[in-house]
C-alpha cells in the first residue's frame, strides 16, 4: 500500500520526470499531493479504524438489528387486527387442502383395492375343470 502511495506521490510531485515538458504544479496536484501525504502519515490509523469498525458492525450492530427486526416481525405477525383479517382466509385455504387430501386418500385406497384384487386373481390357483374350460 505504501509503495503505491509513494509511487503516485512521486508522479504528482515530479511531473517533469514523467513527461518531457515541465509544468508548474496546479492547485489540483497540490490537493492530491497533500491528500497522499495525509494517507502516508495516517495509513495504519485508518486501517485500524476500518478494521475495528467492521468488527463492531459484525459483532454488535448486525446482531442488534437482526434481533430488533425479529421482534418487529413477531409483533406484526401477532397483531390482533391482522390476525382477525387473515384467520378466515387461513381456514378457507386449510379446508380446501383438507378436501384435496381426502380425495387423494380415497383415490389411493381405491387404487390399492384394485391392485389387491388383480394380485389375488393372478395368484389364484385354477382347478383342473377351469383349465379344461379355458382350453376349449
Amino acid at each position: 500500500v505504501f509503495y503505491y502511495i509513494t509511487y503516485i506521490n512521486n508522479i504528482i510531485t515530479f511531473p517533469a520526470r514523467n513527461c518531457m515538458r515541465s509544468n508548474p504544479p496546479t492547485m489540483t496536484t497540490e490537493y492530491i499531493h497533500n491528500f497522499l501525504l495525509y494517507l502516508h502519515k495516517n495509513a495504519w490509523t485508518i486501517i485500524l479504524i476500518l478494521f475495528f469498525g467492521y468488527l463492531c458492525k459484525i459483532y454488535f450492530v448486525e446482531p442488534f438489528l437482526s434481533e430488533y427486526q425479529a421482534k418487529q416481525s413477531y409483533k406484526d405477525a401477532t397483531n390482533p387486527d391482522r390476525v382477525a383479517v387473515l384467520t378466515p382466509d387461513m381456514r378457507r385455504v386449510r379446508a380446501k387442502q383438507q378436501e384435496i387430501a381426502m380425495q387423494r386418500a380415497i383415490d389411493a385406497a381405491e387404487e390399492r383395492r384394485k391392485k389387491l384384487a388383480e394380485e389375488k386373481l393372478r395368484k389364484r390357483v385354477k382347478s383342473p375343470e377351469e383349465e379344461r374350460w379355458e382350453r376349449l
